[in-house]
């Protein structure tokens, strides 16, 4: 070898060495993952040790890092979408001087499969031909994207969320909808049928983002608990909030109902992350 190419060599050995010296002297921060295997339409929580992370991604994407008060903690919540592919995909963290990279595995949700059988008008609001009706929906489906666009950075909510109605389940998260025999959607929440007019409560504190009568969805209510988690509440027959309103776990906002795209009456009670649908009984058992 000649002594360029040796000396070319020993720089870079000199700063390989140096980098790996820094990797390893960095201090790395408390770090807790509650899951590194995990469903579809589940959620993943990260917990790290105050402002000591400055960037969360997960799949190329970036999550917010929030400050839960009194804890020295920062928590980020990621939600696994079930239309997101079972496999491996990479987490990682980064701060001052350091990288840390997790493999977090994407298990299949294992959804059940639903059929429901509609109407001539109804199966217009699914798969509208009419221009005024796609034009509505597109409104509409706009609103809803606005109501949970935005969010508080304080976590408003409290303790785990509660059962917003009591009844069976007609339908589970994520099931496969058929509507008319034709594949429609996944079914974003979970369906609870109770009789019309029985009352429905606010999961957990928030505050109203949303209260209309929607096409689809009919009397609609969306509250904002933080940190970009929303409950929405669909099909009710009336609505005793506006937009705006504080609500607290508990407070009565409405009456079950059969408004918009429905079979009979039922409350369809939906949770967001981020605009993303998550089974909404991980809130009756989250840990912060």
């Amino acid at each position: 070898m000649s002594k360029g190419k040796l000396r070319l060599t020993l720089i870079l050995l000199s700063f390989l060495f140096f980098l790996n010296t820094m990797a390893n002297t960095a201090e790395l921060p408390y770090l807790a993952i509650n899951k590194e295997e995990i469903e579809q339409g589940r959620l993943l929580i990260i917990k790290t040790e105050k402002n000591k992370i400055d960037k969360i991604r997960f799949n190329r994407t970036e999550y917010k890092i929030f400050q839960e008060e009194g804890t020295g903690l920062s928590i980020c919540l990621i939600p696994i979408s079930y239309w997101l592919s079972p496999g491996t995909y990479t987490l990682e963290l980064s701060g001052d001087g350091f990288i840390i990279s997790k493999e977090i595995k994407v298990l299949a949700g294992n959804f059940q499969e639903s059929f429901i059988t509609v109407d001539s008008t109804q199966e217009e609001i699914v798969r509208p031909q009419n221009k005024e009706t796609i034009k509505r929906k597109d409104r509409e489906n706009q609103m809803i994207r606005e109501a949970r666009q935005e969010s508080p950075a304080e976590k408003i909510w409290q303790g785990n969320f509660l059962w917003p109605v009591e009844g069976k389940i007609s339908s589970p998260f994520g099931a496969t909808r058929y509507v008319n025999g034709i594949l429609n959607n996944r079914h974003s929440g979970i369906d609870i049928a109770a009789p019309r007019g029985t009352p429905v409560k606010a999961a957990a504190d928030g505050i109203v983002k949303l209260a209309a009568s929607l096409l689809s969805t009919g009397n609609t209510i969306i509250i904002d608990h933080g940190w970009y988690v929303t409950s929405s509440y669909s099909h009710l027959d009336s609505i005793n909030v506006k937009v705006g309103d504080v609500v607290k776990k508990g407070d009565i906002i409405g009456t079950v109902g059969s408004t918009g795209v429905s079979t009979g009456p039922h409350l369809h009670w939906a949770v967001t992350v981020h605009g993303v649908f998550v089974n909404p009984e991980e809130f009756f058992y989250i840990e912060l």
